[in-house]
């Protein structure tokens, strides 16, 4: 959320701005006058310009200082989210959100028609991306975006050289993943090929990757469906406030492929006199903690962790949960 005290030094320097070069225009436009009298004017204003300005960057640097506490994120597993929300209106905090991550913005795609997504992580969950591992140091990484989709080859053994078409995969390999990824048929997917095979040799930015755009949106049941039926096992690495999380996929002990996901989450925010008081919690039992307060300040760790453990008693969490997060 912006804070309207951060960005209004600068609307009002715009609007001098504004103001000062219409000025001028209509000053160097008087033909009565001479162009030393103009000149001093100028040179006047630019004088008061720079002066003003600087002042402003004062307010503004002044205005968004501040110091923050903030704690690690944890998991607290399964929460009624719905009521921790209620929770937190009755009580009186402001509740700020949904965010996707760090922005209000929806980012990623819920796939339809997934039953088993749907139960375990709810309706609202979105997918961002799949990543698949040829070895533990090759792997592609295909982020969703509206549009179509970004590819992205990386080799770790050869992360500080410029990529080379031998870096890649074998061809049948990437080739099996376009297809399953796109629902392409062969054809199409060798012509996928290529283009990737023609990015690197025109070179690209970073070393150790190279990325092709594709417009075409992911399958993504077919991709979940593939990596459970071919996996033996797999992991979830929990959400910890901002709702990320991922679920990887192993054969044995070999890691092939990775989805990533998102739940939305809440800021619930107490203002108490100077200080602001903010849980960041997500659907899925992820939960992180910070307090904003004047640059300089102290507060005593029992203090706020006093302030906090009441908020978690209010919201209906357990408050001996505060006690594993620790905050700098």
């Amino acid at each position: 959320m912006i804070d309207i005290s951060t960005i209004l030094p600068l609307l009002v320097g715009i609007l001098i701005l504004i103001g000062i070069i219409g000025g001028l225009v209509w000053i160097w436009k008087k033909r009565n006058w001479s162009i030393l009298k103009k000149a001093t004017i100028t040179i006047i204003l630019a004088v008061g310009v720079f002066i003003a300005f600087f002042a402003l960057f004062a307010i503004t640097l002044f205005s968004s200082d501040q110091a923050i506490y903030f704690s690690q994120g944890s998991n607290l597993g399964k929460i009624n989210y719905d009521e921790i929300i209620s929770n937190a209106q009755k009580a009186g905090y402001r509740v700020d959100g949904p965010y996707y991550v760090n922005v209000k913005q929806e980012i990623g795609v819920h796939p339809p028609g997934i039953k088993e997504l749907d139960e375990r992580f709810g309706a609202d969950y979105r997918f961002l991306s799949v990543g698949y591992f040829y070895s533990e140091k090759m792997h592609l990484v295909a982020d969703q975006r509206e549009g179509g989709t970004d590819i992205f080859f990386f080799n770790e053994d050869r992360s500080d050289e410029p990529f080379k078409p031998e870096y890649l995969p074998p061809d049948e390999w990437i080739i099996e993943k376009f297809r399953l990824m796109f629902g392409t048929n062969e054809q199409d997917s060798r012509n996928y090929l290529t283009q990737l095979k023609d990015s690197i040799i025109k070179g690209q930015e970073y070393p150790g990757r190279i990325s092709i755009s594709i417009k075409k949106d992911i399958n993504i049941p077919a991709v979940y469906s593939n990596l459970k039926g071919t996996s033996s096992n797999s992991s979830i690495f929990p959400t910890t406030g901002e709702g990320l999380f991922k679920e990887t996929f192993y054969s044995g002990d070999k890691k092939i492929g990775v989805l990533d996901f998102l739940v939305p989450n809440v800021r619930i925010i107490l203002q108490d006199k100077a200080h602001e008081y903010t849980i960041n919690i997500d659907r899925l039992g992820g939960v992180a903690t910070g307090i904003k307060f004047s640059p300089g300040e102290k507060i005593p760790e029992e203090e706020y962790r006093g302030i906090f453990k009441q908020m978690f008693v209010n919201l209906g969490l357990p408050p001996e949960n505060l006690d594993e997060l620790k905050f700098e």
